[in-house]
Protein backbone atom coordinates (compact mmCIF):
# COMPACT_ATOMS: atom_id res chain seq x y z
CA UNK A 1 0.00 0.00 0.00
CA UNK A 2 1.49 3.36 -0.96
CA UNK A 3 2.23 5.76 1.84
CA UNK A 4 0.43 9.10 1.97
CA UNK A 5 2.38 12.29 2.56
CA UNK A 6 1.94 16.05 2.32
CA UNK A 7 3.86 18.77 0.52
CA UNK A 8 3.32 22.50 0.06
CA UNK A 9 3.31 24.03 -3.41
CA UNK A 10 2.43 27.22 -5.23
CA UNK A 11 0.58 27.87 -8.45
CA UNK A 12 3.01 28.64 -11.25
CA UNK A 13 2.97 31.57 -13.65
CA UNK A 14 6.29 30.83 -15.35
CA UNK A 15 5.97 28.41 -18.28
CA UNK A 16 7.94 27.39 -21.35
CA UNK A 17 11.69 27.81 -21.46
CA UNK A 18 11.60 30.23 -18.55
CA UNK A 19 11.12 27.32 -16.15
CA UNK A 20 14.93 27.22 -16.06
CA UNK A 21 14.66 30.28 -13.82
CA UNK A 22 12.55 28.26 -11.38
CA UNK A 23 15.06 25.44 -11.23
CA UNK A 24 17.83 27.97 -10.58
CA UNK A 25 15.75 29.15 -7.60
CA UNK A 26 15.38 25.62 -6.22
CA UNK A 27 11.85 25.07 -7.51
CA UNK A 28 10.57 22.21 -9.69
CA UNK A 29 7.87 22.93 -12.30
CA UNK A 30 4.96 20.49 -12.24
CA UNK A 31 1.42 19.96 -13.50
CA UNK A 32 -1.71 18.52 -11.90
CA UNK A 33 -4.28 17.07 -14.29
CA UNK A 34 -7.21 14.65 -14.47
CA UNK A 35 -10.29 14.26 -12.34
CA UNK A 36 -12.49 16.17 -14.81
CA UNK A 37 -10.87 19.42 -13.67
CA UNK A 38 -8.64 21.91 -15.50
CA UNK A 39 -4.91 21.29 -15.45
CA UNK A 40 -3.01 23.37 -12.90
CA UNK A 41 0.62 24.48 -13.26
CA UNK A 42 2.47 24.43 -9.94
CA UNK A 43 5.98 24.63 -8.51
CA UNK A 44 7.44 22.67 -5.58
CA UNK A 45 10.62 22.98 -3.51
CA UNK A 46 13.25 20.80 -5.22
CA UNK A 47 14.91 19.59 -2.00
CA UNK A 48 11.66 18.62 -0.31
CA UNK A 49 10.26 16.89 -3.40
CA UNK A 50 13.48 14.96 -4.02
CA UNK A 51 13.61 13.84 -0.38
CA UNK A 52 9.99 12.66 -0.41
CA UNK A 53 10.34 10.71 -3.65
CA UNK A 54 13.55 9.07 -2.49
CA UNK A 55 12.15 8.13 0.90
CA UNK A 56 8.52 7.30 0.09
CA UNK A 57 8.46 6.49 -3.61
CA UNK A 58 5.34 6.91 -5.74
CA UNK A 59 2.78 7.16 -2.96
CA UNK A 60 -0.40 9.17 -2.59
CA UNK A 61 0.50 12.84 -2.21
CA UNK A 62 -1.61 15.63 -0.76
CA UNK A 63 -0.46 18.89 -2.35
CA UNK A 64 -1.37 22.01 -0.37
CA UNK A 65 -1.67 24.98 -2.70
CA UNK A 66 -1.18 28.48 -1.33
CA UNK A 67 -2.24 29.92 1.96
CA UNK A 68 -5.86 28.97 1.39
CA UNK A 69 -4.88 25.33 2.00
CA UNK A 70 -6.56 24.08 -1.16
CA UNK A 71 -5.59 20.39 -1.24
CA UNK A 72 -5.13 18.20 -4.31
CA UNK A 73 -4.94 14.43 -3.74
CA UNK A 74 -2.71 13.03 -6.47
CA UNK A 75 -0.58 10.13 -7.63
CA UNK A 76 2.80 10.60 -9.25
CA UNK A 77 2.31 10.08 -12.99
CA UNK A 78 5.71 10.91 -14.54
CA UNK A 79 9.07 12.29 -13.48
CA UNK A 80 11.35 13.86 -16.08
CA UNK A 81 15.03 13.78 -15.13
CA UNK A 82 18.24 15.12 -16.58
CA UNK A 83 19.83 12.22 -18.53
CA UNK A 84 23.29 13.06 -17.18
CA UNK A 85 22.79 14.29 -13.59
CA UNK A 86 19.42 12.55 -12.88
CA UNK A 87 18.20 15.86 -11.39
CA UNK A 88 14.41 16.27 -11.45
CA UNK A 89 13.34 18.58 -14.29
CA UNK A 90 9.55 18.29 -14.30
CA UNK A 91 6.82 16.27 -12.59
CA UNK A 92 3.30 15.33 -13.67
CA UNK A 93 0.67 14.48 -11.08
CA UNK A 94 -2.76 12.89 -11.62
CA UNK A 95 -5.75 13.68 -9.45
CA UNK A 96 -7.35 10.69 -7.71
CA UNK A 97 -10.30 9.96 -5.47
CA UNK A 98 -9.59 7.53 -2.68
CA UNK A 99 -12.96 5.81 -3.21
CA UNK A 100 -12.48 5.20 -6.96
CA UNK A 101 -10.12 2.68 -8.61
CA UNK A 102 -7.35 4.08 -10.81
CA UNK A 103 -5.00 2.65 -13.38
CA UNK A 104 -1.27 2.76 -12.76
CA UNK A 105 1.97 1.23 -14.00
CA UNK A 106 4.07 -0.40 -11.30
CA UNK A 107 7.56 -1.81 -11.36
CA UNK A 108 8.08 -5.54 -11.87
CA UNK A 109 10.82 -7.21 -9.82
CA UNK A 110 12.23 -10.72 -10.21
CA UNK A 111 12.88 -12.95 -7.20
CA UNK A 112 14.64 -16.29 -6.86
CA UNK A 113 17.09 -17.93 -9.24
CA UNK A 114 16.49 -19.66 -12.57
CA UNK A 115 17.97 -23.21 -12.46
CA UNK A 116 18.41 -23.20 -16.25
CA UNK A 117 21.04 -20.49 -15.87
CA UNK A 118 23.09 -22.52 -13.41
CA UNK A 119 22.55 -26.00 -14.86
CA UNK A 120 22.51 -25.31 -18.58
CA UNK A 121 24.52 -22.09 -18.71
CA UNK A 122 21.52 -20.21 -20.10
CA UNK A 123 21.14 -16.45 -20.39
CA UNK A 124 18.29 -14.83 -18.44
CA UNK A 125 16.38 -12.23 -20.49
CA UNK A 126 14.19 -9.78 -18.53
CA UNK A 127 11.67 -8.67 -21.18
CA UNK A 128 9.24 -6.55 -19.14
CA UNK A 129 10.04 -4.16 -16.29
CA UNK A 130 6.56 -2.85 -15.42
CA UNK A 131 2.89 -3.82 -15.69
CA UNK A 132 -0.40 -1.93 -15.71
CA UNK A 133 -2.82 -2.56 -12.87
CA UNK A 134 -6.07 -1.16 -11.48
CA UNK A 135 -6.91 -0.69 -7.82
CA UNK A 136 -8.08 1.83 -5.27
CA UNK A 137 -5.32 4.39 -4.71
CA UNK A 138 -4.60 3.11 -1.21
CA UNK A 139 -4.14 -0.45 -2.54
CA UNK A 140 -1.73 0.31 -5.37
CA UNK A 141 1.52 -1.56 -4.59
CA UNK A 142 4.90 0.08 -5.08
CA UNK A 143 5.83 -2.94 -7.21
CA UNK A 144 4.97 -6.56 -7.98
CA UNK A 145 7.15 -9.68 -7.74
CA UNK A 146 7.64 -12.66 -10.02
CA UNK A 147 9.41 -15.82 -8.79
CA UNK A 148 11.66 -17.22 -11.54
CA UNK A 149 12.70 -20.43 -9.74
CA UNK A 150 10.50 -22.50 -12.10
CA UNK A 151 12.68 -21.66 -15.12
CA UNK A 152 14.55 -24.98 -15.19
CA UNK A 153 14.85 -25.53 -18.95
CA UNK A 154 16.28 -23.52 -21.82
CA UNK A 155 13.63 -21.54 -23.74
CA UNK A 156 11.22 -21.71 -20.80
CA UNK A 157 9.12 -18.55 -20.40
CA UNK A 158 7.10 -16.83 -17.68
CA UNK A 159 4.31 -14.46 -18.70
CA UNK A 160 2.18 -11.81 -17.01
CA UNK A 161 -0.27 -14.59 -16.10
CA UNK A 162 2.37 -16.01 -13.72
CA UNK A 163 2.44 -12.83 -11.59
CA UNK A 164 0.60 -13.19 -8.29
CA UNK A 165 -1.34 -10.06 -7.27
CA UNK A 166 -3.22 -9.21 -4.08
CA UNK A 167 -6.96 -9.88 -4.24
CA UNK A 168 -7.78 -6.17 -4.34
CA UNK A 169 -5.52 -5.46 -7.35
CA UNK A 170 -6.56 -6.18 -10.95
CA UNK A 171 -4.06 -6.89 -13.73
CA UNK A 172 -4.62 -4.92 -16.95
CA UNK A 173 -1.53 -5.96 -18.91
CA UNK A 174 -2.05 -8.83 -21.36
CA UNK A 175 -1.79 -12.19 -19.59
CA UNK A 176 0.13 -13.70 -22.52
CA UNK A 177 2.84 -11.02 -22.58
CA UNK A 178 6.25 -12.62 -21.86
CA UNK A 179 8.10 -11.31 -18.83
CA UNK A 180 11.25 -13.39 -18.60
CA UNK A 181 12.87 -16.29 -20.47
CA UNK A 182 16.09 -18.29 -20.50
CA UNK A 183 17.91 -18.69 -23.80
CA UNK A 184 20.89 -20.83 -24.79
CA UNK A 185 24.16 -18.92 -24.80
CA UNK A 186 25.40 -17.75 -28.15
CA UNK A 187 28.47 -19.69 -29.27
CA UNK A 188 30.47 -17.89 -31.88
CA UNK A 189 31.96 -20.08 -34.60
CA UNK A 190 35.77 -20.05 -34.65
CA UNK A 191 37.20 -17.67 -37.18
CA UNK A 192 38.52 -19.38 -40.30
CA UNK A 193 41.51 -17.77 -41.94
CA UNK A 194 41.06 -17.10 -45.63
CA UNK A 195 43.57 -18.96 -47.84
CA UNK A 196 46.43 -16.81 -49.02
CA UNK A 197 46.51 -16.59 -52.80
CA UNK A 198 49.74 -17.90 -54.29
CA UNK A 199 51.92 -15.22 -55.79
CA UNK A 200 52.43 -15.55 -59.61
CA UNK A 201 55.72 -17.18 -60.60
CA UNK A 202 58.38 -14.79 -61.75
CA UNK A 203 60.62 -15.76 -64.66
CA UNK A 204 64.26 -15.89 -63.73
CA UNK A 205 66.33 -13.15 -65.32
CA UNK A 206 68.59 -14.60 -68.12
CA UNK A 207 72.24 -15.05 -67.32
CA UNK A 208 74.69 -12.66 -69.06
CA UNK A 209 75.78 -15.45 -71.43
CA UNK A 210 72.16 -16.16 -72.38
CA UNK A 211 71.50 -12.46 -73.05
CA UNK A 212 74.53 -12.44 -75.41
CA UNK A 213 73.37 -15.53 -77.24
CA UNK A 214 69.85 -14.12 -77.58
CA UNK A 215 71.24 -10.90 -79.03
CA UNK A 216 73.38 -12.79 -81.54
CA UNK A 217 70.46 -14.96 -82.64
CA UNK A 218 68.29 -11.90 -83.14
CA UNK A 219 71.00 -10.13 -85.22
CA UNK A 220 71.51 -13.24 -87.38
CA UNK A 221 67.80 -13.40 -87.92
Amino acid sequence: MPEQFDIKAQTRQIIGKRVRELRAQGQIPANISGGAKPSVAIQLPANELGHLLKRHGAGIMRIHLGRGSSVETVLLNRVERDPITSAILHVDFRRVRLDQPVRARVALHLTGEAPAVRIHGGVLLHLLDSVEIEALPEHIPEGVMLDISSLDELNSVLTVADIQLPANVKMLSSASEPVVTVKAPRIEAPAVEAPVAAAPEEKAAPMPEERGQQGASESEA
